[in-house]
């Protein structure tokens, strides 16, 4: 989408500059309108070649910024100094010229007498629902650097359990799909220049005959296979962005040996760490389940959080009874929930039971990279092995002959 430089006045005598996403100018202008701003000119941006382009990727505004960004103003809240000061200070400092314009967007919102939570409302993309909704309780309830901080360690969470996923994935998924490539490339170019040479032989081992056969299949179709192997890649990422095609490819992933249970884990310490997090800043149950909801990114689970939060508003279900109902949250989980209804501590069990599947997480992934990737190796290794051997056998048996 293109991107727009605009010229406003944001108050009397006060102007300021900065970009926006639209795909027209006059829905540039209108976007600038509905910050708050009086548009002076608004133009196209125009990036010339791929250093600007490098440049405008490096200015982009990661989670990361995010986090430190609530950190930093958590900090200065709880020292004593004024939002609208700690606003300015934040923005002084910060390198990224999006964040600061985001910023600066914040503290003309508070000066113009707006709440913070409203202000960040402005920006989804940055502050989502969740995060306004903490803030917005934060501020009713006089806790608003408590809050912060809360959220920054969330946050922090949050990215560091991604990390543990991503890590224990990408790996093995490097190592299958180089090694895949290769012995698609050796069947497909290699091996039939070399397999030309044993065409005259009448009695060859059965392991190269094998090998020629399939060879010779992919020498003649490979350009089909790579097809259908587009198709079926695109087929299936149609068909997962659809509601119940994702619920059903969401649904055999929880079906997977060790990977099913990982996943499962992951979004379960998600969930309860979010929903922790939320009773704890004072927010009722309904919305709390609500907003914890969206941060399950598996859609079998999500649903049964809706259908636990349906129940607990239509038919007055504890908490625990509701996630008993249903298998694929674990009974572990709803015992927990129990007990800290009971004793009217349900942010703390909420909280261990985060701590608890963190840790299996952790444990899990490294046990990913202590036995999937030795194992993705020796299969590769075997494979490539089998067609070594089979292309060395005819010779080997030539040479006894002789």
């Amino acid at each position: 989408m293109p991107r727009y430089l605009y010229k406003a006045k944001a108050g009397p005598d006060r102007t300021m500059e900065g970009t926006v996403e639209a795909a027209t100018r006059a829905e540039a202008v209108a976007r600038v309108d509905a910050m708050g701003y009086s548009p002076i000119s608004v133009r196209e941006a125009v990036e010339e070649g791929a250093g600007a382009r490098r440049r405008a990727v490096w200015r982009r505004i990661s989670a990361g910024s995010i986090t430190v960004f609530t950190r930093q103003l958590a900090s200065l809240i709880r020292s004593g100094v004024p939002i609208l000061r700690a606003l300015n200070t934040i923005r002084a400092q910060t390198g990224n010229p999006r964040l600061r314009a985001v910023v600066e967007d914040l503290g003309t919102v508070i000066r113009d007498g707006g709440m913070l939570s409203d202000a960040m409302g402005r920006h989804p993309r940055l502050f989502p629902r969740l995060y306004v909704s903490m803030v917005r309780a934060g501020e009713s309830g006089g806790a608003l650097d408590t809050v912060l901080f809360r959220l920054a360690d969330a946050r922090e969470k949050e990215e560091d359990l991604r990390r543990r996923v991503q890590a224990a994935a990408a790996y093995p998924a490097l190592v299958a799909a180089v090694g895949a490539i290769t012995i698609f490339v050796l069947l497909s170019f290699f091996l039939p220049r070399v397999a030309a040479l044993f065409r005259d032989y009448r009695d060859l081992p059965l392991p190269t005959r094998v090998l020629i056969g399939a060879s010779d299949f992919f020498s003649a179709h490979w350009y089909w296979l790579l097809l259908a192997a587009g198709l079926t890649a695109a087929v299936f990422r149609r068909v997962a962005a659809m509601e119940k095609g994702r619920a059903l490819v969401d649904a055999l992933k929880l079906r997977l040996p060790v990977i099913g249970v990982f996943l499962r884990d992951a979004d379960i310490a998600r969930f309860a760490r979010t929903l922790s997090l939320l009773i704890e800043a004072g927010l009722p149950i309904d919305r709390a389940l609500e907003l914890s909801g969206e941060t399950v990114r598996n859609a079998v689970l999500k649903e049964v959080v809706e259908n636990v939060r349906r129940d607990a508003i239509r038919q007055g279900v504890p908490l625990s009874v509701g996630l008993q109902r249903h298998r694929d949250f674990p009974l572990f989980v709803a015992n927990m929930v129990g007990v800290g209804e009971e004793s009217g501590r349900l942010e703390d069990s909420l909280s261990e039971v985060a701590a608890f599947y963190e840790k299996q997480v952790d444990q899990k992934s490294r046990l990913a990279a202590s036995l999937v990737e030795p194992a993705l190796i020796l299969v590769v290794g075997a494979l490539v092995g089998f067609i070594v051997f089979a292309m060395l056998l005819p010779i080997f048996k030539l040479g006894g002959l002789l």
